[in-house]
């Protein structure tokens, strides 16, 4: 059997650390344990989608549920491009879509795209979710981290131009930003494009956008596919319908992208040769009646503020988040780990920055019960006390 390579091993380190330490958490506390750590909805999809999955299982036809073209369905692929004519304000066409099972196939998928040879580099914006780096590293790509501006956890434009090389190959960052919440503005996605295209590479801009439906009132998603035309924007169906079990997402080429066409056909190339095919013909025949479904905004915003009042009322920094389902304060005395590890053994689980490859935050997720985050911000306000000495 063949080992994973150092580089890999040690990017994977972080996130099993947090696995056991859940694994402990939940049988030492049993029914009393929280998990805020992940994005599961414990509220369970919402009635219309799984209403849109039982009118796909009686879709007429034998073959109804049978093998997909890679790429996807030709209809599923129409919806979804009519879905983001509307959503981004660009003429996308259904060869623009690559139908893949989740957002980590899309990741996936893009990156061996971009690959020219072994020691190319994708610029990684931190904090960012945990496995970019994994993939990366996989394929034979270099990761160039760039961390947020440290205050604001805005984007540091300065630190992106100084970090792009011959080799950059690709920008990615998620958009709105997981874990922190924010959604870059037009003003950062405009410079950043403006970045880009004096860089004299022109490098791929990945935008995953699977939390863009999740935004609260008095904002608004912006796409960077709208600032810059080498844009790439992947997205999960999952997050938002509490599906994420289905694997259900897409490759959405911009229709302005120089080479829009040769791109697709690669994308849809590599479906085949990296295996990860298609989503399920469930998923495709039920992705109309999915696509008009809302995203239950109201109910994770009131768990937001109530969350935020929590964490204020125990002297807790945090920037209230604008969109996706986290908040991501900041860890008194910096130690995000131990931080953890301590909230792990009074049976609530987080997750520290280090898993997002940064330092001194944890996320909390707002998908669990209302009953279970209520105990779960008391047992936080606790080691809070502890920390700060009260």
């Amino acid at each position: 059997m063949t080992a994973l390579s150092p580089e890999i091993a040690r990017l994977l380190a972080p996130q099993e650390e947090v696995d056991q330490l859940r694994a402990e958490a939940l049988r030492h506390a049993g029914p009393r344990f929280v998990d805020l750590a992940y994005a599961n909805s414990y509220d369970g999809p919402t009635p219309d989608a799984i209403s849109a999955l039982r009118q796909a299982l009686v879709a007429p036809g034998a073959l109804a549920l049978q093998y997909t073209p890679y790429g996807g369905a030709t209809v599923a692929r129409r919806l979804v491009a009519e879905a983001l004519r509307r959503t981004h304000g660009l003429p996308f066409h259904l060869k623009d879509v690559v139908l893949t099972p989740g957002a980590m196939s899309a990741l996936n998928i893009l990156f061996r795209a971009v690959r020219q040879d072994v020691g190319d580099e994708v610029i990684v914006i931190t904090p960012c979710w945990l496995d970019y780096p994994v993939y990366l590293e996989n394929l034979g790509l270099r990761t160039r981290f760039v961390p947020v501006d440290s205050v604001t956890l805005r984007l540091d434009l300065a630190a992106i131009r100084a970090a792009i090389s011959p080799r950059t190959r690709a920008v990615i960052l998620s958009q709105p930003a997981n874990p922190s919440g924010l959604i870059y503005s037009d003003d950062e996605l405009n410079g950043l494009a403006d970045v880009l295209r004096s860089s004299g590479v022109s490098p791929l801009l990945i935008s995953d956008e699977c939390h863009r439906d999740l935004v609260f009132g008095g904002h608004s998603f912006v796409s960077p596919s709208r600032y810059y035309d080498a844009t790439c924007v992947v997205y999960s169906m999952g997050k938002v319908l509490a599906l994420q079990g289905q694997r259900f997402g897409y490759i959405g080429v911009s229709p302005q992208h120089p080479n829009r066409g040769e791109l697709s056909e690669l994308l849809v190339q590599l479906t085949r040769v990296m295996g990860f095919c298609t989503p399920t013909s469930l998923m495709q025949l039920a992705v109309g009646d999915l696509l008009k479904i809302k995203a239950p905004v109201e109910l994770i915003a009131a768990r937001r503020e109530r969350t935020l009042s929590a964490l204020n009322q125990m002297g807790c920094e945090v920037s209230p988040s604008q969109a996706t389902f986290f908040l991501y304060p900041r860890v008194p005395g910096g130690d995000d780990v131990g931080f953890v590890r301590q909230l792990a053994k009074k049976g609530v689980m987080v997750l520290p920055s280090s898993v997002f490859h940064h330092s001194g935050h944890f996320r909390i997720s707002l998908t669990s019960s209302d009953e279970a985050l209520e105990q779960g911000l008391g047992l936080i306000a606790g080691v809070f006390a502890e920390y700060n000495g009260a």
